[in-house]
């Protein structure tokens, strides 16, 4: 407040300007947006069209004309002494914030970076914070908002109010006629073949996304929730009746990108732990979505990424629901900002309300929690039960924070949320550490599971839940919208881990199932899957997208003990 304070009281000593009429004010602000808060879209702009004629500089500076024009005659419906001041403050704190973010990272607004933004916590925050954002926000919102405040608005007479609306509105439309009659096949050209643009318009690509995000509420809160699965029921592998229990464990990574796992032929040792295992790596998976709170929801659901929406998901039978109607126990472990409403029907735990000072400092927990959390779960478990450990994993920008000392194996390391002050080598290499990290919390939960063979048939599935980008073509993070991502927001990890009882129970041959680990898979596989992993019956259940189906066989087998190194004792 006390900032605020001192910048209101040095905009007061700047001489108060003439009145000006709302409609120019509004006019005037539509040009300072579209000419200084659009870096990004006019930086791809020039970077997509190839032609630099006097025809292709027209053509330009008709996109910002055309843009100024479209700004002016949306505000002109609110170009009123009460309302515009107000209104054009927030446009001009939000703009400044947008462009912060596109600059800095790369990033363009859609739905689901809304979504991101209004279901993110405050761990998250935190890690975005920086004196260059506070900066840039006071300098280019705050400032230009107080600014406006000063500007006396100016009356006219109804005629000539009349005469002035009205001569801007038809303005307007005669600009946009005179581009379009010259323009338009360039127009049409730049749209068709670029429409990532249409996210990169600041700050209106903001606005309309938020009005998505907050219009789809409503109607999914109001939905019937909704039963997918008519009938529910278990197969004779894992019949609940028999007293040697199943467990899996179902761990949903964070922001690890496929081409950096060595299982995966990366040329660095991001898995010397997993690597020692009995696994199978899958390396052609692509994710739902390229953020958390799109591709969590997304996984667990039956709709599958051509299908999912967050209004269609939010009331409606997922993975673990099925799962307890079949008999499975299931536990939510929690080290990430939400399980984003999958576990909103089943137990769940969070790590940060442990209270713990081990694994976890100023708010951020590692995730050796969630294997202590797991430790703790299998000593009490006396049911089939699944296990969901959600990882904050590898998530940027402060890749620094997921890992110890000890796991600074590549250096120099970015030791900073600012990763545009970072070189690239820098931030790979903090990356890659993380992923290192990654491999340890993977490898110690099979341990545990190794350690539960007394009294348990044990797997684990791991599967990130997007990837990310480390700076290629000044793409920072995730979150993209999905038509025009970058594949490494997409291409992610995937592994899957078998106990010997729990192969000799469901006759699953491993060897059958690496044969295959190069197939294009996607998370559309995973409510399948799992389901299979239990041998779940029901007319949801879709045996061609079951990664492991044909290489499992039905009908049960007579089970055969196992020694720790997996091999099966007749």
């Amino acid at each position: 407040m006390s900032i605020l304070h001192s910048l209101r009281r040095a905009v007061a000593w700047l001489p108060r300007p003439a009145p000006l009429h709302p409609v120019w004010l509004a006019l005037a602000a539509s040009a300072v947006l579209v000419l200084f808060y659009n870096a990004q879209l006019w930086t791809t702009i020039l970077d997509v069209w190839p032609g630099r004629s006097f025809r292709d500089f027209a053509f330009f500076g008709s996109i910002g004309l055309v843009l100024v024009v479209a700004f002016n005659l949306v505000l002109q419906a609110f170009a009123v002494p009460r309302l515009l001041k107000p209104l054009l403050a927030l446009l001009f704190v939000t703009a400044a914030a947008v462009s912060y973010f596109a600059s800095s990272y790369g990033a363009v607004i859609d739905k689901t970076m809304i979504a991101n933004v209004m279901e993110t916590d405050m761990r998250e925050v935190g890690d975005l914070l920086s004196l260059r954002l506070v900066a840039q926000l006071v300098l280019f919102g705050v400032v230009p908002a107080l600014l406006i405040w000063r500007v006396p608005l100016a009356r006219y007479s109804w005629w000539r109010e009349v005469l002035v609306r009205g001569g801007t509105i038809l303005g307007s439309i005669l600009v946009v006629g005179v581009v379009a009659a010259f323009l338009f096949q360039d127009y049409a050209s730049l749209l068709r073949n670029h429409r990532e643009l249409r996210f990169m318009v600041n700050p209106s690509a903001a606005i309309y996304a938020t009005v998505r995000y907050a219009t789809a509420m409503p109607s999914a809160l109001a939905a019937s929730f909704t039963q997918v699965a008519k009938r529910v029921s278990r197969g004779p592998a894992l019949d609940a009746r028999d007293e040697r229990k199943t467990l899996v464990v179902f761990v949903v990574g964070e922001t690890a990108r496929a081409d950096h796992f060595a299982l995966n032929g990366y040329e660095r040792q991001t898995n010397p732990e997993l690597s020692k295992l009995d696994i199978v790596s899958f390396g052609e998976v692509r994710s739902c979505g390229t953020s958390t709170a799109e591709s969590v929801p997304c996984m667990f659901s039956d709709l599958g990424r051509a299908g999912y929406s967050e209004a269609k998901a939010t009331m409606r039978e997922n993975l673990l629901d099925i799962l307890v109607r079949a008999g499975v126990d299931v536990l939510w472990l929690e080290n990430n900002s939400s399980c984003k409403g999958v576990c909103a029907r089943v137990p769940s735990e969070t790590t940060w309300s442990l209270g713990d000072t081990e694994f976890c400092e100023g708010g951020d927990c590692r995730d050796d929690l969630l294997v202590r959390q797991l430790g703790t779960a299998l000593a009490a478990a006396d049911n089939d039960m699944i296990v969901v450990m959600h990882q904050i994993g590898s998530h940027g920008p402060s890749y620094f924070k997921r890992f110890t000392d000890a796991y600074r194996v590549f250096a120099p390391t970015c030791d900073t949320n600012q990763l545009q002050s970072c070189t690239r080598e820098e931030i790979v290499n903090s990356y890659d550490n993380s992923l290192l990290y990654t491999d340890k919390i993977l490898a110690e939960t099979v341990g545990l599971l190794r350690g539960a063979s007394d009294r348990f048939d044990t797997a684990m599935i791991y599967v990130s839940d997007h990837g990310e980008s480390l700076g290629e073509n000044g793409i920072y993070l995730h979150g993209m919208p999905y038509m025009f991502a970058p594949d490494v927001q997409k291409h992610v990890p995937m592994v899957v881990w078998a106990s010997p009882g729990y192969r000799a129970r469901m006759a699953l041959d491993m060897s059958c199932v690496a044969a295959d680990s190069d197939a294009p898979l996607s998370h559309d596989n995973l409510f399948h899957s799992v389901l299979g992993m239990f041998d779940v019956r029901s007319d949801v259940y879709r045996r061609e997208l079951d990664i492991i189906a044909p290489c499992r066989k039905f009908a049960p087998v007579a089970r055969a003990a196992a020694d720790d190194d997996g091999v099966a004792l007749q």
